[in-house]
């Protein structure tokens, strides 16, 4: 199982309780060009990282190089944005499925769920990544109902 979720906050409570413990991830990966130059916030994050469970903050570049070395199935990558996302499928990265976890609001957003608030960019990333044959869905843990985000911008119920 291979995860690609997209939360503006990276690793937090509903990242390791919700998803990590319960589904035996084995490796965390954040992956974004901005936070892995920055040692201090890679260092905090991986202080929330449990014990047992591998962590790596590095660019996009670098995270597809360790996701194709690794065998590890139980894999979860984790960027700040839906463009990082996208970028990550456009170097390389096998996956069918995009999870939106949360993206906070910011003036000119659009909200598709009040965890979810979309920019004119983010929704160009998703139409790409629809084009692409990759499903863009919402959920905030394992268990919530999946949110359709290309419906949901197509307007389709």
């Amino acid at each position: 199982m291979r995860i690609l979720r997209v939360d503006d906050r990276f690793i937090h409570g509903q990242v390791v309780a919700g998803w990590a413990r319960p589904l035996g991830i084995k490796s965390l990966i954040i992956a974004s060009d901005d936070i892995s130059k920055d040692e201090w916030a890679c260092n905090a994050y991986r202080l929330a990282v449990p014990e047992g469970i591998e962590f790596s903050c590095v660019g996009i570049k670098r995270c597809i190089a360790i996701v194709s070395k690794q065998n590890k199935e139980r894999i979860m990558i984790i960027v700040g944005s839906i463009r990082e996302a996208f970028k990550l499928l456009m170097k390389g990265l096998k996956i069918k499925e995009v999870n939106i976890g949360g993206i906070g609001y910011k003036e000119g957003t659009r909200e598709i769920a009040p965890y979810i608030y979309l920019s004119a960019d983010d929704i160009e990333s998703v139409v790409h990544l629809y084009q692409m044959g990759v499903k863009v869905i919402g959920k905030q843990l394992p268990n919530s109902a999946t949110l359709d985000v290309a419906k949901i911008l197509a307007g389709v119920k």
